[in-house]
């Protein structure tokens, strides 16, 4: 295709003019094609950078935290200058204390609004997904409301049993 542009541009002037409008063209749809790119990219990296900050801040006494250094540990106090103090080691090894920023935390077990609400969501679509299947298989119940009605039965059988051995 390149070759294609630049011959054009080396052509004669009977068809340079017809083969202009479709570099215009190109060009054109290349810079659009890069804004959009920039937009969504931009959108989705803001998004991503909101769930960290919300991640952060739900960061409370007894979450497993890794640092950006490697450092693994349990936050054992959050302090009001936005920094947290991290229990590592074990009782044989002995523990120790570090105090350090939050901005430092790469990974935690902490779930902050948006991440609730997301695996909210996907539990929901899950369990539409499996009604419907449920409902296109014939079964009148969804599978999660079986294993609910078993448990009376399962409670009903140590009572007999105590009923026979009673009666013994």
């Amino acid at each position: 295709m390149w070759s294609a542009l630049l011959e054009d541009t080396a052509g004669t002037t009977n068809t340079g003019a017809g083969n202009d409008w479709f570099l215009w063209i190109f060009i054109g749809v290349i810079v659009v094609a890069f804004i959009v790119y920039l937009f969504f990219s931009g959108r989705k990296n803001k998004a991503r950078q909101q769930e960290y900050v919300e991640q952060l801040e739900a960061i409370r006494p007894g979450h497993k935290v890794k640092t950006a250094g490697g450092i693994c540990g349990i936050v054992v106090e959050v302090c009001d200058d936005n920094t947290v103090i991290i229990e590592t080691g074990s009782e044989n090894s002995g523990k120790s204390y570090v105090k350090m920023d939050k901005e430092l935390i790469a990974q935690t077990d902490a779930k902050g609004p948006t991440q609730i609400a997301r695996e909210e969501a996907e539990a929901k679509r899950k369990a539409e997904k499996e009604a419907k299947e449920a409902a296109k298989r014939g079964e009148s119940a969804p599978a999660a409301e079986a294993p609910a009605q078993e448990q009376p039965a399962q409670e009903e059988a140590p009572a007999s049993e105590e009923e026979n051995k009673e009666e013994k």
